[in-house]
C-alpha cells in the first residue's frame, strides 16, 4: 500500500469513529437504593446483673414405715401430684389393733381399781370414825383406833397407786394409738411424688424406718446461684448508701428462665444470702423463691434441678435510646449501625450495645399482645386497584444502646444490604411506636 493510500483509510476509520461516538448519548444514571429508617427512641432501661444456676424445691418429705409390718396397700400413682392429707400406704394392722385393745382392758382394770380404793377409803373412814367415838367413851381399845388410823393410810395408798396405774394405762392406750395410726401413712405436704421404693407383701419398719418414697413441693421454687465478689461489694456500697433493699427484705427482684424459653418469663423475690464469700470460688450463694403455678393443662412450667439462666436488677431504670435489634451489625470493629447522614450518604456508626428492652413473645391463637411497631407516616395511595402498602410493621425486638447514637440520627431498618457506606441512598422515614 502507498503512503497516500494509508494515509487515506487511517482518516476514514478516525471519521467512522467520530461520527459514531457523536450518534451516541449518555445512559442515565442510576438513582440511589431506597431504604427505610427510624429515628432511636428513648425509654426506661434497667441493667441487669446476669448469673447461672440451678432450681430446687422449697420443701421435701421423706415417706418412711414408722412401724413394723407388712405393707397392704399403696393409694397413689406415681410421678402424679398429691395433696397433703392424701393417703399413700397401709401397713398391717392386726397386732396394733390388738395392742390398743389391749392397752384399753389396762385402763379399764386401772379405774376399776381406782374405784375400788375409793371405796375401801370411805369404809376406812367409817372405822375410823367409830373407833373414834369408842375411845372417847372409854369403851373401845386404843389399839383399834391406830389399826383404823393406818388401815386408812394404806387405802389411800393404795388409791394412788391406783390413779398411777390409770394414768400409765391411759398413756399406753394413747401410745397404741399412735402405733395404730401409722400403719395407715399419708402426704405430710402436697407436692409431686416419687416412684415407690417398697411393692406391696413386703416387710417394713423392721430395724429402721423404711424409707418408701419422697415428695417435693412444686407450686413454689427455690432458685440458687453464685454471685461473683465484684457484685457483692458494688451491691453492699450502694446498701451502705441505703440505696438498694435488704437483700432478705423480700423487695428484690429475680428474674429467670429455663433451656429453650424467650426472655425472663419467671418473676421472683431474693429471700436468702449466705452470709460469708466462698474462699474457694469468691462468689457467695444467692437463693430467689419463684411461683410455680399450673398451666391450664395441669403442668408446671418449672421443674427442681433445672439449669437456670437469671438476672437481677442493677439499680433503678435510667432513660437510654433504644432501636430495633435487627440494625445492629457486628464486624471486626465492633458492634456498628448504618446511619444515613444529612446529605443522604451512609455511614458505619459503631454503638455500644445495652441491655435488651423488648423481645416478641412467640404467637398464640386469637392472642394480640401489645408490641413495638414502625410506623409510616406517609403511606403510598393505592393504584391501578392493588391494595395499599403495608403502613405498619411488627419489630421483632428492642435494644438499648449507650454510646454513639443521638435522638436525631436516622438509623437504617431495612434495606441495610442495599446500603454501602459513604454511597447514597433514598430513605423514607417510619417511627417507632412503643406498646
Amino acid at each position: 500500500m502507498s503512503y497516500h493510500r494509508a494515509t487515506a483509510f487511517v482518516a476514514l476509520v478516525l471519521g467512522s469513529l467520530l461520527v459514531g461516538c457523536r450518534g451516541k448519548t449518555a445512559a442515565p444514571e442510576a438513582a440511589p437504593p431506597g431504604v427505610i429508617v427510624t429515628r432511636p427512641v428513648s425509654a426506661p432501661v434497667r441493667n441487669y446483673f446476669e448469673y447461672n444456676g440451678y432450681l430446687d424445691t422449697t420443701e421435701t418429705v421423706e415417706v418412711r414405715a414408722r412401724v413394723k409390718g407388712l405393707l397392704t396397700g399403696i393409694h397413689y400413682t406415681e410421678g402424679t401430684e398429691v395433696a397433703k392429707g392424701d393417703p399413700l400406704y397401709d401397713i398391717d394392722q392386726r397386732e396394733y389393733i390388738t395392742a390398743e385393745k389391749k392397752a384399753l382392758a389396762e385402763l379399764g382394770k386401772a379405774k376399776a381399781d381406782v374405784l375400788n380404793w375409793t371405796a375401801q377409803i370411805k369404809l376406812a373412814e367409817a372405822e375410823l370414825e367409830r373407833a373414834r367415838t369408842a375411845s372417847k367413851s372409854g369403851v373401845g381399845a386404843k389399839t383399834d383406833l391406830d389399826k383404823a388410823i393406818a388401815q386408812l393410810d394404806v387405802n389411800k395408798a393404795e388409791k394412788m397407786a391406783a390413779d398411777a396405774s390409770t394414768e400409765a394405762a391411759d398413756a399406753a392406750l394413747h401410745t397404741a394409738r399412735i402405733q395404730l395410726g401409722y400403719t395407715r401413712i399419708f402426704a405430710e405436704i402436697g407436692g409431686q411424688i416419687s416412684r415407690t421404693r417398697v411393692t406391696i407383701g413386703n416387710l417394713v419398719g423392721q430395724s429402721d424406718q423404711t424409707l418408701l418414697t419422697t415428695i417435693v413441693r412444686m407450686d413454689e421454687l427455690y432458685v440458687y446461684f453464685d454471685a461473683p465478689e465484684t457484685d457483692l461489694v458494688e451491691y453492699q456500697q450502694s446498701l451502705v448508701k441505703s440505696q438498694q433493699p435488704a437483700p432478705t427484705s423480700g423487695n428484690i427482684e429475680v428474674e429467670v428462665r429455663v433451656t429453650g424459653e424467650e426472655g425472663y418469663p419467671h418473676h421472683g423475690k431474693i429471700d436468702f444470702r449466705e452470709n460469708r464469700v466462698d474462699l474457694a470460688t469468691g462468689t457467695v450463694r444467692i437463693r430467689g423463691r419463684l411461683p410455680n403455678p399450673p398451666s391450664p393443662t395441669g403442668a408446671r412450667p418449672l421443674y427442681p434441678g433445672l439449669y437456670a439462666h437469671i438476672r437481677v436488677p442493677a439499680g433503678a431504670p435510667r432513660p437510654l435510646l433504644t432501636i430495633p435489634e435487627d440494625c445492629i451489625m457486628t464486624g471486626q470493629e465492633g458492634r456498628y449501625v448504618y446511619v444515613v447522614r444529612p446529605d443522604n450518604t451512609v455511614e458505619n456508626r459503631l454503638v455500644t450495645l445495652g441491655p435488651s428492652v423488648w423481645k416478641a413473645p412467640p404467637p398464640l391463637p386469637g392472642v394480640t399482645v401489645p408490641s413495638w411497631t414502625l410506623v409510616n407516616p406517609n403511606p403510598a395511595p393505592a393504584e391501578g386497584g392493588q391494595p395499599p402498602a403495608p403502613a405498619r410493621r411488627p419489630v421483632k425486638s428492642m435494644v438499648a444502646i449507650t454510646a454513639g447514637l443521638a435522638p436525631t440520627d436516622r438509623v437504617i431498618v431495612e434495606g441495610i444490604q442495599k446500603a454501602r457506606p459513604t454511597l447514597p441512598v433514598t430513605p423514607q422515614e417510619w417511627n417507632l411506636h412503643a406498646p
